[in-house]
């Protein structure tokens, strides 16, 4: 995520905010999702993966796609007048064994002390990583391998981030690179990370995009390319091949997929404003939003294409607006969002609340299905613009690819819903809470 002093007021007011969450949103009206129930469904259909989420109270928790078996991960959050202290950025390892999550906790925004754990999903076996009342944790990424965990923290007097790497097992959190902006991917061999640090060479000369290799020290090696207006690189689920928006040797600004050294560049578009990517996990598509506008996050239609030039047919290009894309699993679908704009939803809508529309697209078919509309919970709204990091270390689809969690805004509050990605049954809520993030197996 983008290190920007910004994130440490919408993170405190966020933690802040969900003490009324009960209360305000109810006054919301017809901005609601009006959420029908399927008691029968949740009971026999088969259960995939774990959700965790952030509850109301600001503690976290863990449960199946039916709402049971929950279990209480935190119990000590605090949402007073005086005094906060609220969890949240719960990730994953890749193996589903542990999570890891950050404490937020003091009397105002510029007292914040930030303690970052890891433990079981049960609750059990928490251990302290890293803790700091000058570096936040805004952005969490598990290596591939599932033993060590990548976090970048914010300066609380700076404008800095700084990137740190703490192991599964303990130990003191290292300092491996710093940057504003600084994005990063980890390879799937979880020796190396390709980082794209300080935007866009246009604009900043010390822009940069290179592979760090972790070892002690760390060895930086440039990728000789002018990085353009993104934010998260990728890499191919091989290994083999990286994704970035670069400068051509024409002067042009496009999206490239090279080899691992930069050789054999392959140009999928040009662009001119920002554009958001990420491989399908079978390695077989890319998925892009690139915007329309001169906004610094994108904004704009889907469009997905093949990987393997021999292979590719015309793009399948859908919707107008769409800030956010989560690959299925199995790479078979994407699940994407797109900002509404209407007559009615600026009468019925109050200021400054964001309306989606959620849709499932079928990569084969390249046929999409709207299932519903709804209003995002602060924090999944907060993470938009970010999601090209995001959608690389948390997913929102369970591991079967069946199902989808949300945290969206009802008539009683912010709660995680869960949906069906087919469309065959209508979605339900699952509990009160604002973020909810599925266990990769």
């Amino acid at each position: 995520m983008v290190a920007n002093v910004k994130r440490l007021a919408t993170i405190w007011l966020l933690a802040a905010s969900a003490s009324a969450a009960c209360s305000t949103i109810l006054d919301k009206g017809a901005s609601q999702l009006s959420v029908p129930q399927s008691p029968l469904l949740r009971t026999v259909e088969r259960k995939s993966g774990i959700i965790a989420f952030s509850g109301i109270d600001g503690n976290i928790y863990t449960m199946n796609q039916a709402g049971k078996d929950l279990a209480q991960v935190t119990n000590n959050a605090e949402l007073g007048d005086n005094f906060v202290r609220y969890y949240g950025h719960v990730t994953w390892t890749q193996d589903s064994k542990h999570i890891a999550y950050v404490s937020y906790s003091g009397s105002s925004r510029t007292k914040v002390q930030a303690r970052l754990y890891i433990n079981e999903p049960s609750g059990k076996d928490a251990r302290e990583v890293f803790a700091s009342d000058r570096l936040i944790p805004v952005f969490l990424y598990w290596a591939p391998d599932s033993k060590m965990l990548s976090f970048l923290a914010m300066q609380t007097d700076g404008n800095h981030g700084i990137l740190h790497l703490a192991h599964i097992e303990g130990g003191e959190a290292r300092v491996i690179d710093t940057g504003q902006p600084l994005f990063w991917v980890w390879t799937p061999s979880a020796t190396r990370m390709l980082i794209h640090s300080n935007g866009s060479r246009s604009v900043r000369p010390d822009a940069r995009l290179a592979f760090l290799s972790l070892d002690n020290p760390v060895v930086e090696e440039g990728l000789e390319y002018n990085p353009t207006l993104f934010q998260a690189p990728a890499v191919s689920p091989d290994g083999r091949r990286v994704l970035v928006a670069a400068q051509t040797d024409e002067g042009d600004s496009a999206l490239i997929i090279v080899d691992r050294d930069g050789g054999d560049p392959d140009v999928l578009t040009k662009t001119r404003n920002q554009i958001t990517f990420d491989w399908s996990p079978d390695g077989r598509y890319i998925g892009y939003v690139y915007s329309q506008s001169g906004t610094y996050v994108a904004q704009g239609p889907l469009t997905i294409v093949d990987a393997d030039p021999e292979n590719r047919r015309d793009p399948m290009t859908v919707s107008k607006n769409v800030v956010a894309f989560f690959w299925s699993p199995n790479g078979k679908r994407v699940a994407f969002f797109e900002r509404q704009f209407s007559a009615d939803l600026a009468d019925e809508t109050p200021e400054g609340i964001l309306q989606l529309s959620f849709h499932v697209m079928d990569i084969e078919s390249g046929e999409s299905e709207t299932l519903f509309s709804f209003t995002p919970s602060e924090q999944f709204a907060a993470l938009l613009p970010y999601m090209d990091q995001h959608q690389r270390t948390f997913t929102i689809w369970s591991p079967d690819s069946q199902y989808i969690a949300l945290s969206a805004l009802t008539e009683s509050g912010p709660a995680i819903i869960v949906a069906q990605a087919d469309g065959d049954f209508e979605p339900r809520v699952l509990h009160p809470g604002t973020m909810a993030v599925w266990s990769w197996r």
